[in-house]
């Protein structure tokens, strides 16, 4: 069989379960077959071998258990950066790069940085602590998370992008283990509400893990906890930064409020939503 066979098989055999069944057939050949997308068309006629014929159906068969994509190449691309993904970590989300980038944005104008002290709670595969350490001009990043394989995942991370000597992993469930004071806590919480399993995507609910994704009846348990806490651990005038669900923003800043924090606001993501909630200690 033809590469180019190959893939409109597989086009046809995903266009059941995903709407992006072009872009996904191209992504798996080019991972199985270790190919550049332009290589993919100048090897169209290219014959395949029985074993690159069975590592292909191997991860087709996967996907169309509704297996996430990313899962089955181990791949997640995040601020420009390719990120080591498996079943431990929270798949990381484009809009979570608006986090970032307003993080990098606020540290980067600080007027003294040279000492400055971030930490991340919740790191999973470690992407926000990482495309930060990226960036930043001066200063360290601490991550932590309650679970052990994925501080393993963001371990690996951040060695393959070369700052394991700017970022810090350690396990803790949310401030149990932290003993400093930072300038910046930012952290992407469990936020889904326990009834909307029902609705999520079989990608979702059936792989992603649990701990990452759910808050409680109302989504909203780990803010409770997290917001009072952080003013332990925040520096004078620190500054915590949070990502909520889509309806969320109001109960959260309100949250803030109660806990005493200052110039409580919102920002939003690429799709207009509010789902960004800062305040300053």
């Amino acid at each position: 069989m033809t590469l180019f066979d190959k893939q409109k098989e597989i086009e046809k055999k995903l266009e059941t379960v995903t709407n992006a069944w072009q872009y996904e057939a191209k992504t798996i050949l080019c991972h199985v077959l270790d190919l550049e997308p332009i290589e993919l068309v100048l090897s169209k006629n290219k014959m395949l071998s029985s074993e690159e014929v069975a590592l292909i159906d191997v991860m087709i068969k996967g996907r169309l258990q509704r297996v996430p994509l990313q899962y089955l190449t181990k791949n997640q691309g995040f601020f420009g950066l390719d990120f080591y993904v498996d079943e431990h970590v929270l798949i990381p989300r484009p809009e979570t790069e608006v986090l970032v980038e307003y993080v990098l944005k606020y540290a980067n104008a600080l007027e003294d940085n040279s000492d400055l002290s971030i930490l991340d709670i919740g790191v999973g595969s470690g992407a926000i602590s990482i495309a930060l350490a990226k960036r930043l001009k001066k200063g360290r990043v601490t991550g932590v998370d309650i679970s052990e394989k994925a501080l393993n995942v963001a371990v690996v991370n951040a060695k393959t992008h070369g700052v394991e000597n700017k970022v810090t992993f350690f396990k803790s469930d949310l401030f149990e283990n932290v003993k400093a004071t930072y300038d910046i806590i930012v952290s992407n919480p469990p936020y889904i509400p326990v009834p909307d399993l029902a609705t999520l995507e079989p990608e979702v609910a059936n792989y992603e893990p649990h701990l990452a994704l759910f808050g409680g009846e109302d989504g909203l348990d780990f803010y409770r906890r997290l917001i009072p806490e952080s003013v332990l651990y925040l520096k004078k005038e620190g500054v915590l930064f949070l990502e909520a669900g889509h309806d969320q923003f109001e109960a959260i800043e309100k949250l803030f409020e109660l806990s005493g924090f200052k110039e409580v606001n919102h920002f939003e993501d690429l799709n207009g939503i509010p789902r960004f909630i800062y305040g300053k200690r």
